[in-house]
This record gives structure tokens, sequence and C-alpha cells, in this order.
């Protein structure tokens, strides 16, 4: 009988800490799309809506996916990343990958 009560309180446990990953990124999700939304309204204007509809992390970097629409203009795919090696906070680009200039 007690392993059975031990099984349960491992499973609660490792429960516990996997959500306790989730959230740290989520959080960073978060934050890095704020700091995105930041840039692109300073860059396109406070108007602008943004709106994410995917992320991708490879090798520590996360990328999140956005579709910016510029007050009375037509709404565009770019990507938000963040880069610690860059002076800039985050890195925008385009579709394709091209660098924009802010």
């Amino acid at each position: 009988m007690k392993l059975i009560g031990f099984g349960k309180r491992t499973a609660a446990v490792m429960a516990a800490s996997l959500m306790m990953n989730v959230t740290g990124a989520a959080a960073d999700t978060s934050e890095q799309l704020a700091i995105c939304k930041s840039e692109l309204k300073a860059m396109y204007g406070e108007e602008t809506r943004v709106r994410m509809y995917g992320t991708k992390s490879y090798r520590g970097v996360m990328t999140l996916k956005l579709k910016v629409t510029p007050a009375g203009d037509l709404p565009t795919t770019l990507q938000c990343s963040g880069d610690a090696e860059s002076d800039q906070r985050v890195v925008l680009k385009d579709k394709n990958g091209a660098t924009l200039v802010s």
C-alpha cells in the first residue's frame, strides 16, 4: 500500500515541476512579446496591431511569428527574436528572414 501512495506523490511532484518549467517559458514568451510590440509600435506607430501566431525556439533563441497591421495599411508577417550578442534588444525580420532596418 505504501508503494501506491509513494507513486502518487512522485507523480504529483513531477507534474508540479513540469508545470513550473512551462510557466517559465510562458513568462519568457510574454516578456519578449511585450518588447517586440513596443519596438514595432515605435517603428510603425502606436495604432499598430500586433498578433502573435507562433513561436520557435532553436539553440536558446526564441523567435516569435507575428502578424503586424499598421494603421490604414495591409497586414504583414514578421519575425521577432531575442539576440544576446547584439546591441539591440530584439531583431525584427520579414517572413523571408531579411533583417528590418529600424
